[in-house]
């Protein structure tokens, strides 16, 4: 199934700029401040193929410069996701924190306003909102690490001198620890071992 995925992409991603008049060769030209790491790093995939295919490389070079380049696009992908969610919890996280911390003077003045509604004085919502806070920077926390490994794996994949096909053992193995999801007994077990 990877395979015909693979064989499906590698002409997608070549029609998209590698072998057109559009595939810049330049390096200095992918440079912003603004992008992330990701998009970095598959730009300059990118150009790595391009050159590849201008420099007259050996067909298997080349091959491999493209079976690489469909593995930093896998990784891109996956970093792209992680950084979507990033985004959003973020923004949730600071509204729920921001809330709680305006809580106490929220209640104050809906005491004020509206002396016949009770609910903003329970501790229940004010629990509650505390533990969507809590939860949302969890998730965030969590999410933002798998973001980070998945950039510092595209990094060992665009500047590994490694086989595409080893390289693909390496990447597989990582993307599967990445994919694992959240598990409490891996906070908990670092909590357990002594420094």
């Amino acid at each position: 199934m990877k395979q015909k995925c693979l064989v499906l992409i590698l002409p997608l991603v070549l029609l998209l700029g590698c072998t057109s008049e559009s595939c810049d060769k330049n390096v200095i030209s992918i440079l912003s401040p603004i992008q992330p790491s990701a998009r970095l790093l598959m730009n300059y995939a990118k150009i790595r193929v391009c050159q590849a295919s201008e420099n007259n490389s050996t067909e298997i070079a080349k091959v491999n410069d493209e079976q690489k380049l469909i593995l930093v696009y896998d990784l891109y992908l996956k970093a792209s996701i992680y950084s979507i969610f990033n985004k959003i919890l973020s923004v949730f996280s600071i509204f729920f924190a921001f809330a709680v911390f305006i809580w106490p003077c929220l209640a104050l003045w809906l005491k004020n306003r509206r002396p016949d509604q009770k609910w903003y004085e329970s501790p229940i919502v004010q629990t509650t909102m505390t533990g969507i806070a809590a939860l949302l920077f969890a998730l965030y926390s969590q999410y933002k690490d798998k973001q980070t490994y998945t950039e510092n794996l595209m990094r060992y994949a665009v500047f590994s001198d490694q086989p595409a096909n080893k390289l693909a053992q390496k990447v597989i193995e990582e993307i599967g620890k990445i994919d694992n999801g959240f598990s409490f007994s891996s906070v908990t077990d670092d909590k357990n071992k002594a420094p």
